[in-house]
């Protein structure tokens, strides 16, 4: 291991390589571990050699002396060597990224099994990232995906004419492929991360008065097929999402106990619900239908699924025309908030499974703490209402 000063005449005319010998290394006297590498074959190589976190020696490849000058060399030299002493590994950096998955390769080997066996909605990720993703980033190395890709995906599907609620669910998808490799540590950081939602313009909350609620029911009453109207009236007075009424079972039903499971429900837990009075005569109403079903196409016998025809007709002869089947629910929560329940009370029985989602309802709370201080002050100053 000759020790030589290299200067730009050494770097660019070194002594020949020895007969048999296939390199020589000619290691810097002014930086520790910068070397020149020079071949049998006249070709000649920057390389800074240093210790890894357990003490092992390695050297890293710079560059060659036809492509980088001595001064470019040493400088990066210097870097190197203040890297390594913070436990910075620039080979084991080199393997990682040449062992690098590529998009496909990490959704296929790793995303997609892991997904299929925790999220219920593994089915529709999977067609939505071979559409749109697969086409996009599908070749390209993890590593390589920056916040621009990102960023540009999301202004392209708003160029497209997508809603911000559809970009936002393609986003909410990249978000957590890309988090799940972060913490896998397949890449180092998201490129997701700082990539914000796009504010929705969402429907405005629907709540209905008793006198609208009863037009509802009056109108419901008038059909002659029992089922959506019934369907509807269970919808009313539990609360429940529509999928999670039009699939009940009886099987899923304590009606001794008053109690409905929801199994499986969106929260990916079994869900009990309390059944009031009229929910209990909802279904004794339906207890003649021969199905395991409570609410079945009359036709197939299977959970109903489209009725939006029906409810448009009820909603609009009732003169509701903007109320959504969904709004319901909304109604649900405001009349148990508006009697003076809690916001917890409402999460059990909406079954939402963070507190932040029932918090859209705390203005209503507001409305009813200051009905209440109101009272206060009448009791005070001897006013009447």
């Amino acid at each position: 291991m000759p020790r030589v000063t290299l200067s730009r005449s050494f770097a660019v005319n070194p002594p020949a390589c020895p007969e048999g010998k296939a390199k020589v290394d000619y290691f810097d006297t002014q930086l520790s571990g910068f070397l020149l590498e020079v071949r049998s074959s006249g070709r000649c190589t920057y390389y800074q050699r240093y210790r890894d976190k357990f003490g092992r020696i390695k050297q890293t490849r710079i560059g060659p002396t036809d492509v980088l000058s001595l001064e470019e060399a040493r400088a990066k030299a210097r870097q190197i060597r203040s890297q390594t002493v913070m436990g910075f590994d620039p080979n084991a950096e080199v393997e990682r990224n040449r062992r690098m998955s590529s998009f496909s390769e990490f959704v296929e080997e790793q995303y997609l099994p892991f997904v299929r066996v925790r999220k219920r909605s593994w089915q529709q990720d999977e067609k939505m990232i071979r559409n749109r993703l697969m086409p996009l980033w599908g070749n390209k190395m993890l590593s390589e995906i920056q916040r621009g890709h990102v960023q540009g995906f999301q202004a392209d599907l708003v160029h497209a004419g997508h809603k911000p609620a559809s970009v936002n669910r393609y986003m909410a998808l990249v978000k957590y492929i890309f988090s799940l490799a972060e913490r896998w540590e397949v890449i180092d950081k998201s490129p997701a991360r700082g990539v914000s939602r796009l504010e929705e313009n969402n429907h405005k909350e629907r709540y209905l008065s008793a006198e609208e609620t009863e037009r509802l029911l009056r109108e419901m009453s008038r059909c002659q097929s029992r089922v959506v109207p019934d369907l509807i009236e269970f919808l009313i007075l539990t609360g429940a999402r529509k999928g999670e009424a039009a699939k009940a079972r009886w099987d899923d039903f304590d009606l001794e106990r008053k109690v409905w499971t929801i199994p499986l429900s969106k929260s990916g837990k079994d869900r009990h619900v309390p059944l009031s009075r009229g929910a209990l005569r909802v279904l004794e109403r339906r207890r003649y239908v021969d199905c395991e079903y409570v609410f079945p196409n009359p036709k197939t016998g299977l959970p109903l699924q489209h009725f939006h025809n029906t409810w448009d007709r009820i909603r609009t002869r009732a003169g509701l025309p903007d109320v959504r089947i969904h709004d319901l629910r909304h109604n649900f929560a405001s009349l148990l908030i508006n009697s003076g329940r809690s916001l917890y009370e409402v999460q059990k029985l909406l079954g939402h499974a963070d507190i932040s989602t029932t918090q859209r309802y705390a203005h209503l709370a507001q409305a009813t703490l200051q009905e209440a201080t109101e009272l206060v002050s009448s009791r005070v100053s001897g006013e009447s209402d």
